[in-house]
């Protein structure tokens, strides 16, 4: 099981294997709502998590 994290348009949303998981408002809840998933998840199988931000002007 992978996760993403992904920041756009100030929202950080939550992704699973092409699927959108969820929304949130922030990246400590996006961050949280991943780590819920993860402690049901079936601990036998590989799990990741990658993260991808905004890109910001300098």
């Amino acid at each position: 099981m992978h996760f993403e994290v992904v920041e756009e348009a100030d929202v950080w949303i939550v992704r699973s294997e092409g699927r959108e998981l969820g929304r949130f408002a922030d990246q400590e809840m996006a961050l949280h709502d991943v780590a819920d998933r993860l402690r049901e998840a079936d601990a036998s199988a590989p799990a990741g998590l990658s993260m991808r931000y905004q890109t910001r002007a300098a």
